[in-house]
């Protein structure tokens, strides 16, 4: 496991870890939106008038946590730092029987210590969403039971919430993570009378292609012990990196230099591509590049494409100006 300057952590993320450890009141503050994909049912969006406000009002609502509020002061750390994430759903396609397939995108992300500038800590995109829906239909929160829309809801707020606890303490997200590894195994065991047990429902990676970002390998990356140095990194790339930006940007900017060295000492250790690895330059590969935009060092762009090989010729368009 790498070191780090714990005392930079400690000091920068004291007051935070303790406000989200509380996890009180509101725990995600969510921003809905609704599309249609080209070609979608025109009679079949009249279904969907309330659909946007209805979820919205869902996940705003919920105890994903399962915790409660004990005290004034645990209301009041919690109340203005929910978990902020951003949800859209593109509806493909329906049928007679109101079951619709849909994409989902979410995106959690946090504000950095010290600034009103937000950073994406995470960012999925899941295209095998299929689930029934009714206009107006009544959404609760039933953790125990499975649900084709709202199980893959909760599954995506638990993550976001761990790895927003992540980026304020190493490994502290790992609570919720394993509260989104229960919902994998029932999506996984859990036959719906809308979807086969032979089907490709998204809870179930029938592939062997290591490193393929699916709801099953990102958890079970999450849970195996092989990847907290990789966990570790991150939370550093937040606490001794980005969220000195504000007071000392160019030891900031350094530190995340040489984290990047250890991305890739990260990398090399690793027998197959990782699914965890991947997702980290999917959420961070604008912010990264922005970042160094007119760095000192040419080296840190070598790293950059190392790390984040498929986005090469962003890489080298931000290094060189052309973007």
């Amino acid at each position: 496991m790498q070191k780090f300057c714990l005392s930079a952590l400690i000091s920068t993320a004291c007051v935070l870890i303790l406000s989200a450890v509380a996890l009180m009141g509101q725990e995600i503050r969510a921003t809905v939106s609704v599309d249609f994909a080209p070609g979608f049912n025109i009679n079949e969006q009249d279904n969907f008038a309330s659909f946007r406000q209805e979820l919205q009002a869902y996940l705003n609502t919920q105890s994903f946590t399962g915790k409660e509020m004990k005290s004034e002061a645990d209301k009041i750390l919690w109340k203005d730092e929910p978990v902020n994430i951003n949800v859209t759903i593109t509806l493909l396609g329906g049928t007679q029987t109101s079951y619709y397939n849909a994409s989902l995108l979410i995106i959690g992300k946090r504000t950095l210590y010290g600034t009103k500038k937000q950073s994406v800590t995470v960012q999925f995109l899941d295209v095998k969403l299929k689930f029934p829906y009714q206009r107006g239909a009544s959404f609760g929160y039933q953790p125990l039971r499975f649900d084709d829309l709202l199980s893959v809801l909760d599954y995506y707020s638990l993550l976001c919430i761990g790895f927003d606890m992540d980026s304020f303490y190493p490994l502290s997200g790992t609570p919720y993570f394993q509260k989104a590894q229960q919902i994998l195994q029932m999506g996984s065991t859990t036959e719906s009378q809308y979807v086969k047990m032979s089907e490709d429902n998204g809870w179930r990676d029938a592939t062997n292609d290591p490193g393929r970002i699916t709801r099953t390998s990102i958890v079970s990356e999450l849970l195996d012990a092989r990847f907290g140095e990789l966990r570790t990194l991150a939370s550093a790339y937040y606490l001794n990196g980005l969220d000195f930006l504000g007071d000392k940007p160019d030891e900031a900017k350094a530190t995340i230099d040489e984290l990047l060295t250890k991305f890739a000492d990260f990398k090399d250790k690793l027998p197959n591509r990782s699914a965890l690895f991947q997702l980290f330059f999917d959420s961070k590969f604008r912010e990264l590049a922005e970042l160094f935009r007119g760095y000192k060092s040419e080296k840190v762009w070598d790293k950059l494409k190392y790390n984040d090989p498929s986005r090469t010729i962003i890489y080298e368009d931000t290094r060189t100006g052309r973007k």
